[in-house]
């Protein structure tokens, strides 16, 4: 029985000037009119409408939440107690409504198909691009071709056993990094789908991908490779015999982006006079890195002149429709004929740069730093000092060996095989004269 203290008539003027009793985190006005309607008041300042009652066969008091006050006033308040008293008379629980309700929204959810939530403009889409993720593409691609067999089943129907046959197809035709990309991109789309009420849980949650055996080590051709001195020389000619995407490959020799970063670029956002600059919102890492206007750089830039479109800012566009350009596979296979070298990717561009940036004496974090990779450690969260000098020069030193390569005009010196970082000495005389100031400050 609740306390006598605690009930009086519950009015709006009553609940305005009731005070919470100090050390407590929660407390019930309870109204001495209609039995069962109180007022539940919480320290942080809470007001709620509540309906007591008891069940037969269960222990304790069961509670009925009428609705916030002031939003729902005394005389709301005591209409609502009174239909759910009337509910507990007859025998019934006045919150089966509510859940009846919520049982038929998450049965609703489990009956949405995999289709409804990966087609185009779908919310799982809507998702992606609403947290700006850069890759939204290629994971809906994937979702799309490899689970389109289960596509109108229920997303809560798929069993693991189903997406691991579905990976295993993929992988069975060659394609080992489209098969990881496949489970990769499933997964994460499962939690999202546990986090939206869709399935009650993430049937990949906890799997591993098995071991690796010494045999498929040796086996496994080694991910990407750099460029000879031979080949770079070859594709750099053949390159230019390709219009906009030829130029497209000489900037991602230059500056080492990823593939798509350069399609992204603006003649009037993206160029400047000492630079072009790469912006945070499409690298994949959420970085932004610049490439400097060495003379090779000022070559690729004239040359896109030529290909400008009056209908788009782009400096790479589309051959077909001036936009964003894409379609990086055939474009791919049609140099590597060119040139008559190996089969090689666009991400191998951008190693060949980082491997010319280790031949001239640069150190692997100003490599990660010039291409718009994370750096080490804790460095990445407390120093923020751009190094725009040693960057420049990692990247002239670089252009300067790629056009002694090619034949071009050199605006610098070649720095070749040199194993020494070009800043060390500088340190070294800095370090020098401390050493010497606090000798004599000690003498």
């Amino acid at each position: 029985m609740p306390e006598p203290s605690n009930q009086l008539t519950l009015t709006d003027a009553v609940i305005r000037s009731a005070t919470m009793p100090p050390g407590k985190a929660q407390h019930y006005l309870h109204d001495d009119k209609l039995p069962g309607l109180a007022l539940r008041m919480r320290a942080t300042g809470g007001r709620t409408w509540v309906y007591l009652f008891t069940k037969p066969g269960v222990r304790g008091t069961q509670r009925k939440t009428l609705g916030p006050w002031p939003k729902y006033n005394e005389k709301v308040a005591r209409k609502a107690a009174t239909i759910a008293a009337g509910d507990v008379f007859k025998g019934t629980d006045p919150n089966d409504a509510k859940r009846e309700a919520r049982r038929q929204q998450v049965a609703e959810k489990h009956r949405t198909t995999l289709a409804d939530l990966i087609v185009e403009d779908s919310p799982y889409q809507t998702s992606l691009t609403g947290r700006q993720v850069v890759n939204w593409k290629p994971a809906m691609s994937a979702l799309r071709r490899g689970l389109k067999e289960h596509a109108e089943g229920g997303v809560g129907e798929l069993t693991r056993r189903q997406i691991m046959a579905a990976v295993d197809r993929v992988a069975k035709t060659g394609k080992r990094g489209a098969a990881k990309d496949l489970r990769k991109h499933t997964h994460t789309f499962l939690e999202w789908c546990v986090g939206e009420g869709y399935v009650d849980h993430n049937v990949l949650a906890g799997y591993r991908e098995p071991k690796e055996t010494r045999a498929q080590r040796v086996g496994r051709r080694t991910r990407g490779r750099a460029l000879t001195d031979e080949e770079i020389i070859k594709v750099w000619h053949a390159s230019g015999k390709l219009g906009t995407f030829g130029l497209l490959t000489r900037m991602c020799l230059l500056g080492g982006p990823r593939r798509s970063e350069p399609t992204m670029i603006e003649w009037q956002k993206h160029i400047m006079d000492d630079r072009i600059t790469f912006d945070a919102a499409w690298t994949k890492m959420g970085l932004h890195h610049d490439v400097p206007r060495s003379h090779l750089v000022d070559e690729v830039l004239a040359g896109a002149r030529h290909f400008q479109r009056a209908t788009s800012d782009y400096v790479f566009p589309s051959p077909k429709t001036g936009g964003q350009m894409s379609g990086f596979t055939k474009m791919v296979d049609r140099l590597v004929k060119e040139a008559g070298v190996a089969k090689f990717t666009m991400h191998d561009l951008r190693r060949s740069l980082r491997t010319i940036m280790s031949r001239c004496g640069y150190d692997n974090e100003i490599q990660r730093l010039c291409v718009g990779q994370k750096p080490g450690g804790i460095d990445q969260v407390y120093n923020h000092d751009e190094r725009w000098i040693i960057r420049k020069m990692a990247f002239e030193a670089a252009h300067d060996y790629i056009a002694e390569l090619i034949g071009a005009i050199r605006v610098g010196k070649v720095v070749r095989l040199q194993r020494t970082n070009p800043l060390d000495p500088i340190k070294a005389e800095l370090l020098g004269r401390l050493r010497e100031h606090y000798a004599a400050k000690m003498a």
